[in-house]
């Protein structure tokens, strides 16, 4: 399943983060836009690595992309999926949100703290708090479901250092457009 082996290359990224981290200075935000992807946001540090994701918690899915930064000893990631339009047909936003938070918790081993749903740039989005005990990770999620795109927006760091002061900033200017 795509959605599992992007979540369990995430343990590699941040190991491997861990061994030659990019930290940038607080407040280092540069602008990037992804036009295939739809999406804009500041990325603390500096431009994103950007990979291609296979397998899915959809079946059969296109566009399915992870862009992400190591800065300030965490990890800033947009992941964008495609979902088929049959599964948009019959399944509730709600329903595909709370599956596609919990999967990622569970691939990850996390559990979660806290979680709202909430509306995102008018469309139905889910905001998750989470943290992975066995390898003492925090983080902040958001899940957003515009039209038949998902994007998963989250920073995570470990618990043994305060929370970067550019998580807050890096999720709220995120943003999106339709096509």
């Amino acid at each position: 399943m795509r959605l599992q082996r992007s979540v369990g290359s995430l343990a590699l990224a941040i190991a491997a983060a861990a061994l030659n981290p990019v930290d940038a200075a607080a407040g280092d935000f540069r602008p990037y836009r992804s036009e295939t992807g739809r999406f804009s946001v500041d990325f603390p540090g500096g431009h994103p690595s950007i990979r291609e994701l296979s397998g899915s918690k959809f079946s059969i899915t296109g566009n399915d992309v992870r862009h992400t930064v190591f800065a300030e000893g965490a990890e800033f990631v947009v992941e964008i999926h495609d979902i088929p339009r049959v599964a948009k047909l019959l399944l509730t936003s709600h329903y595909i949100l709370e599956r596609t938070a919990k999967g990622m918790l569970e691939d990850i081993g996390a559990r979660e703290l806290d979680s709202a749903e909430i509306s995102f740039q008018g469309e139905p989005a889910r905001e998750v708090a989470f943290e992975i005990p066995d390898r003492e990770f925090t983080g902040r999620l958001l899940l957003i479901l515009a039209g038949r795109r998902l994007y998963l927006v989250s920073a995570r760091h470990p618990q043994s250092i305060d929370p970067p002061g550019s998580i807050a900033p890096f999720l709220e200017r995120f943003s999106f457009w339709l096509e």
